[in-house]
Protein backbone atom coordinates (compact mmCIF):
# COMPACT_ATOMS: atom_id res chain seq x y z
CA UNK A 1 0.00 0.00 0.00
CA UNK A 2 1.38 3.39 -0.93
CA UNK A 3 0.07 6.67 0.40
CA UNK A 4 1.12 10.26 0.53
CA UNK A 5 3.66 11.08 3.25
CA UNK A 6 2.82 12.82 6.48
CA UNK A 7 4.92 15.79 7.32
CA UNK A 8 5.75 17.14 10.72
CA UNK A 9 3.31 19.76 11.99
CA UNK A 10 4.22 23.22 10.80
CA UNK A 11 5.37 25.53 13.55
CA UNK A 12 2.69 28.03 14.38
CA UNK A 13 2.82 31.26 16.27
CA UNK A 14 2.17 31.34 19.97
CA UNK A 15 -1.03 29.59 20.94
CA UNK A 16 -3.67 32.03 22.07
CA UNK A 17 -4.51 31.48 25.71
CA UNK A 18 -8.22 31.41 26.44
CA UNK A 19 -9.47 34.38 28.39
CA UNK A 20 -12.44 34.66 30.70
CA UNK A 21 -14.28 36.58 27.97
CA UNK A 22 -13.57 33.76 25.49
CA UNK A 23 -15.06 31.23 27.88
CA UNK A 24 -18.07 33.39 28.71
CA UNK A 25 -18.83 33.69 24.99
CA UNK A 26 -18.11 30.03 24.15
CA UNK A 27 -17.57 27.81 27.21
CA UNK A 28 -17.05 24.73 25.03
CA UNK A 29 -13.68 26.15 24.00
CA UNK A 30 -12.18 24.99 27.30
CA UNK A 31 -12.62 21.28 26.61
CA UNK A 32 -12.02 21.70 22.88
CA UNK A 33 -8.58 23.18 23.67
CA UNK A 34 -7.85 20.15 25.86
CA UNK A 35 -9.01 17.87 23.04
CA UNK A 36 -6.80 19.67 20.51
CA UNK A 37 -3.80 19.25 22.81
CA UNK A 38 -4.59 15.55 23.39
CA UNK A 39 -4.91 14.94 19.63
CA UNK A 40 -1.52 16.55 19.05
CA UNK A 41 0.11 14.46 21.80
CA UNK A 42 -1.46 11.30 20.35
CA UNK A 43 -0.14 12.15 16.87
CA UNK A 44 3.38 12.71 18.21
CA UNK A 45 3.25 9.44 20.19
CA UNK A 46 2.05 7.41 17.19
CA UNK A 47 4.70 8.89 14.90
CA UNK A 48 7.35 8.28 17.54
CA UNK A 49 6.33 4.62 17.68
CA UNK A 50 5.96 4.34 13.88
CA UNK A 51 8.38 6.85 12.29
CA UNK A 52 8.07 5.04 8.93
CA UNK A 53 4.57 6.57 8.72
CA UNK A 54 6.27 9.82 7.71
CA UNK A 55 7.19 8.19 4.40
CA UNK A 56 10.37 7.08 2.71
CA UNK A 57 13.02 9.16 0.96
CA UNK A 58 10.69 9.47 -2.04
CA UNK A 59 7.76 10.60 0.08
CA UNK A 60 5.90 7.30 -0.30
CA UNK A 61 4.29 5.41 2.56
CA UNK A 62 4.58 1.61 2.36
CA UNK A 63 2.59 -0.30 4.96
CA UNK A 64 3.06 -3.73 3.33
CA UNK A 65 0.06 -5.34 5.03
CA UNK A 66 1.14 -4.42 8.57
CA UNK A 67 -2.22 -4.16 10.36
CA UNK A 68 -0.79 -2.15 13.26
CA UNK A 69 0.81 0.35 10.89
CA UNK A 70 -2.42 0.53 8.88
CA UNK A 71 -4.37 1.26 12.07
CA UNK A 72 -1.81 3.86 13.11
CA UNK A 73 -2.00 5.49 9.67
CA UNK A 74 -5.79 5.63 9.89
CA UNK A 75 -5.56 7.10 13.38
CA UNK A 76 -3.23 9.82 12.08
CA UNK A 77 -5.61 10.57 9.22
CA UNK A 78 -8.57 10.92 11.61
CA UNK A 79 -6.52 13.01 14.05
CA UNK A 80 -5.66 15.38 11.22
CA UNK A 81 -9.32 15.63 10.25
CA UNK A 82 -10.33 16.30 13.86
CA UNK A 83 -7.64 18.98 14.21
CA UNK A 84 -8.99 20.67 11.09
CA UNK A 85 -12.56 20.54 12.39
CA UNK A 86 -11.48 22.03 15.73
CA UNK A 87 -9.64 24.82 13.92
CA UNK A 88 -12.65 25.59 11.70
CA UNK A 89 -14.96 25.65 14.74
CA UNK A 90 -12.68 28.11 16.56
CA UNK A 91 -12.58 30.30 13.44
CA UNK A 92 -16.39 30.25 13.24
CA UNK A 93 -16.64 31.30 16.89
CA UNK A 94 -14.13 34.10 16.32
CA UNK A 95 -16.09 35.27 13.28
CA UNK A 96 -19.39 35.17 15.18
CA UNK A 97 -17.86 37.40 17.84
CA UNK A 98 -17.21 40.09 15.21
CA UNK A 99 -20.76 40.10 13.78
CA UNK A 100 -22.85 42.80 15.40
CA UNK A 101 -25.84 41.56 17.39
CA UNK A 102 -28.99 43.43 16.35
CA UNK A 103 -31.00 42.01 19.22
CA UNK A 104 -33.20 39.81 17.06
CA UNK A 105 -33.10 36.08 17.83
CA UNK A 106 -33.38 35.15 14.14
Amino acid sequence: MSRTPRTAPRPRGPVAVLTLVDLLNAPELAILDVLAYAVNVARVAVITQHPHLLGDEHGQLHLDGDRIAQGAAELLDRALELSGALHRYRRAIAYAATVPDDGFPF
